[in-house]
């Protein structure tokens, strides 16, 4: 009898304790695999960023793509990684491939303009090669930029330039936080390598969040 009743007992509450989900060890609402799907997402996009940008001067329509699905992510909207990435890599395809052209050639003068402006504060004055110091630092903001407002306003192309411009300095202390979040990641990359794999994405992301909560916000936009 008395086993008849500890089995009766424990039954009863083995059956309880499923019923109020003691067991569902995986509640995918939690903020912990809320965290991981996000994180799922950033290693699938970066891959089909990658993919997408093999090409080289298809880099701006891939990278509007990565920042449209990642603005879907950020709202919490659902999404399907290639699927969503392939609609937004299609839209405004030649818009923001004839804008990851211009940023492409732009890097390669300032790059190429290094050792000249180097040169020339050697031999005549420094205040030139600080000049160079602040035309990069302002083209990395615009560079920022450009794409969260190609993804969020229906604007013309010099429209979107003069906008980013205009955002990257009215929110300075925003703008170098994320210059700085994004050289820390880069210069993390050269120890942790599989952080490498995700750097593009995982950059995107953060400053994604950075502008719209920060910066889109304060402007009414969202």
């Amino acid at each position: 009898m008395t086993c008849y009743k500890l089995n009766t007992f424990l039954r009863f509450n083995l059956d309880k304790k499923f019923e109020d989900g003691y067991w569902m060890k995986f509640n995918y609402d939690a903020p912990f695999w809320k965290r991981m799907e996000k994180l799922y997402y950033i290693i699938v996009l970066n891959f089909v960023w990658l993919l997408f940008s093999l090409p080289i001067v298809t880099i701006g329509s891939s990278t509007a793509a990565l920042y449209k699905t990642m603005f879907s992510l950020i709202r919490g909207e659902e999404i399907h990684a290639f699927k969503s990435f392939f609609q937004a890599f299609k839209h405004k395809f030649l818009k923001n491939t004839f804008v990851g052209i211009i940023l492409i050639g732009f890097s390669f003068v300032l790059i190429w303009g290094h050792g000249f402006y180097l040169q020339l504060a050697n031999n005549i004055s420094n205040i030139f090669y600080y000049i160079y110091i602040f035309v990069v630092f302002l083209f990395i903001m615009f560079m920022i930029y450009i794409f969260p407002v190609i993804v969020v306003y229906d604007k013309n192309l010099m429209d979107s330039i003069r906008l980013s411009i205009f955002l990257s300095i009215k929110y300075l202390p925003f703008s170098f936080i994320m210059v700085t979040i994004n050289f820390f990641i880069i210069y993390l990359c050269q120890f942790i390598i599989p952080l490498a794999l995700i750097a593009v994405a995982l950059i995107v992301f953060i400053d994604f969040n950075i502008i719209v909560h920060k910066v889109l916000k304060r402007e009414s936009t969202i």
